[in-house]
C-alpha cells in the first residue's frame, strides 16, 4: 500500500485550493478599489467647482471681471444692477453694459482705471447703476450684456431680487439728484499690490518667450 504519494498529492491539492482562494480575494478587492476611483473620476468634486458665494452672478470678458451682479428693485421698472467690475489689464477701459427696455436697448458705461476695481450699488455710499423702463419680476433673470474695447461680448444673466432681505434694504434704486454727474471711472479703486504681481509675468518667464 502507498500511502506516501497520496498524502503528498491531498497536500498539494489543498495548497492548490488555498492559493485560488486567496488569488480570488485579491481580485475582488482590486475590483472595488478600480470600481471606486472610476466613480471618484468621472463624479464632480464640489472643492473644484467655481461658484458665486453670493446670490450674484459673475461673467469675465478679457481683462474684465464682473462679479456678484444682482438687479435689486421694488417695482419692477427700475433696477439697481449691484456689482463689481474689476479691470486686470495695463489700460483703462470703459465697460458697457446693455439690457432692454420698454423703448429698445440701453446701454450704460463703467470706466475702470487699469489694475483697479469700481463698485456700483455695493453699499449706501457707492454710486448705483440704475437701468429704468424695465418690465421684470423678482426671481426672473435679467439679460444684461457685457462688452469694452474690441473684446467679445458675453451675455451676463442678472438675478433679479427686492429689498425684503436685510442686506438689501437699504440697495434699492435711487434716482441721482438733478444737478448731480457721475464723473466717468470715479471710484477706481486699485487693486492689492498682490493681485497684480501674480497677474505679471516674470523675467525669467519673458525671457523664455
Amino acid at each position: 500500500m502507498r500511502v506516501g504519494p497520496v498524502l503528498e498529492t491531498n497536500s498539494t491539492v489543498a495548497r492548490a485550493r488555498r492559493f485560488s482562494r486567496g488569488a480570488s480575494i485579491t481580485a475582488v478587492a482590486l475590483a472595488v478599489v478600480t470600481l471606486a476611483a472610476g466613480c471618484n473620476f468621472i463624479s464632480p468634486q464640489r472643492t473644484t467647482k467655481i461658484y458665486d458665494a453670493s446670490d450674484g452672478t459673475s461673467i469675465t470678458v478679457g481683462d474684465v471681471k464682473v462679479r456678484n451682479a444682482i438687479a435689486l428693485t421694488d417695482d419692477g421698472t427700475e433696477a439697481s444692477l449691484v456689482m463689481t467690475v474689476i479691470n486686470d489689464g495695463d489700460e483703462p477701459v470703459e465697460v458697457g453694459f446693455q439690457y432692454e427696455t420698454g423703448s429698445g436697448d440701453e446701454t450704460q458705461t463703467v470706466e475702470v482705471d487699469a489694475r483697479s476695481q469700481v463698485d456700483r450699488g455695493t453699499s449706501t455710499d457707492v454710486d448705483q447703476l440704475v437701468m429704468s423702463d424695465l418690465d421684470v419680476t423678482p426671481g426672473q433673470l435679467l439679460p444684461v450684456f457685457v462688452q469694452y474695447g474690441t473684446e467679445t461680448g458675453k451675455t451676463l444673466q442678472v438675478p433679479v431680487l427686492t429689498g425684503d432681505l436685510p442686506e438689501y434694504s437699504t440697495l434699492l434704486p435711487t434716482p441721482t439728484p438733478s444737478g448731480v454727474t457721475v464723473e466717468p471711472g470715479q471710484g477706481s479703486t486699485p487693486l492689492p499690490e498682490s493681485d497684480v504681481q501674480e497677474s505679471e509675468p516674470s523675467p525669467s518667464a519673458t525671457a523664455d518667450r
